[in-house]
């Protein structure tokens, strides 16, 4: 029975690692030739380019910096424009933006090493640095998302009756969000910036890495939202606007990734194919198939049906989301370390892009 078993496995594990070549070459318009690309130059095929020593730390930062800033600018804009039934989109929005921004710096402390390196970042102001920009990004973002989030409290009798928070409650909540809303859309992109910033191939191929991060800040953010508020039974009109929001970041998330990897093409390798070390069977798996394609069909049946549908159909759809948005994150970092231990992919960038790879 166990000799039946085990060449079945293997069957079905051979037949997913084919899948995810297929997907890989189909997205990427790239196959792999290792006759010609062995003729290709390089220095003893050594690494052109220093390994990045980012992990789960800043994995995590970019999954929590993402739901923070997404979760924000979807508050806020239910704050500017929807109707009264929409507050509690803008009450929950707020709500989770603070929460999912707590974890940022202590992650992004554990990532530096050393706590005072942030501090020293606040030095100087650099408009064409991405770290510098950053840094202060993530602080105007916390101003504004404490703020907020203060305030909503206030408003809804959290913080009590003295004066103080009589006080906060006054404060011009529509005026608040104006000013928050773009450092809400710079930390939502500027993580995908950063990558692209650098020389290595994976990262900075197509420079639609930015575009990536942003739309599924706010698939997964609508996703978080819709989570809670189904959760807490809101009505029936706020988690159809919601449904429909989701589906709609779904496709844009969907629509940009396949997008950024047909621009990468070779490049793109380490994140889509099937070879040991490379993410493809998480990737097609875990971030594509079950995290983009299959709840924006859940979402697609929802809407154009006028039958009702359980919790779970309504929670399930979300969760699918969120665990795929985190290993869009988790899969691209991990693919960028693999793509810039390949010499030959790096200097085959570096010639397309007009110039020397910066190490």
């Amino acid at each position: 029975m166990a000799e039946t078993r085990l060449p079945s496995a293997l069957a079905g594990r051979l037949s997913m690692l084919n899948l995810s070549e297929q997907l890989a070459k189909l997205t990427t318009g790239y196959s792999p030739d290792a006759q010609k690309e062995l003729q290709e130059p390089s220095y003893y095929d050594y690494p052109v380019l220093q390994r990045a020593v980012w992990h789960w730390a800043i994995i995590w930062y970019f999954f929590f910096g993402g739901l923070a800033a997404g979760c924000y600018v979807i508050a806020s804009l239910a704050a500017l424009f929807g109707s009264r039934e929409d507050r509690a989109v803008t009450r929950t929005g707020y709500y989770l933006s603070l929460l999912a921004l707590l974890p940022c710096p202590p992650l992004l402390i554990i990532d530096l090493g050393k706590p005072e390196r942030f501090l020293h970042m606040l030095r100087v102001f650099k408009v064409k640095s991405p770290m510098s920009m950053g840094t202060w990004g993530v602080v105007g973002f916390s101003l504004f998302c404490g703020a907020s989030a203060v305030t909503q409290a206030a408003r809804d009798g959290l913080l009590g009756r003295w004066w103080g928070a009589r006080w906060l409650a006054a404060l011009p909540e529509r005026l608040i969000a104006l000013l928050g809303l773009p450092f809400g859309v710079f930390l939502g992109s500027y993580t995908g910036v950063l990558l692209a910033a650098t020389s290595n191939p994976l990262w900075s191929r197509s420079r639609l890495l930015g575009a990536v991060f942003i739309s599924s800040a706010f698939s997964t953010s609508t996703a978080v939202i819709a989570f809670v508020l189904h959760l807490l039974h809101a009505p029936a009109s706020v988690l159809h606007k919601l449904d429909r929001l989701e589906w709609v970041a779904i496709l844009v998330e969907l629509t940009g990734l396949l997008t950024f990897l047909r621009n990468s093409g070779r490049a793109a390798r380490p994140l889509v194919g099937a070879a040991p070390r490379e993410q493809g069977t998480a990737f097609w798996g875990l971030v594509l198939g079950s995290g983009l394609l299959l709840p924006w069909l859940m979402k697609t049946r929802s809407l154009f049906s006028r039958r009702s549908h359980g919790m779970v159909l309504g929670l399930l759809p979300s969760l699918l989301v969120l665990v795929g948005g985190y290993f869009l994150r988790r899969t691209i970092v991990e693919a960028g370390h693999l793509s810039s231990q390949d010499a030959r992919t790096t200097l085959w960038h570096a010639k397309g892009k007009g110039g020397a790879p910066h190490v």
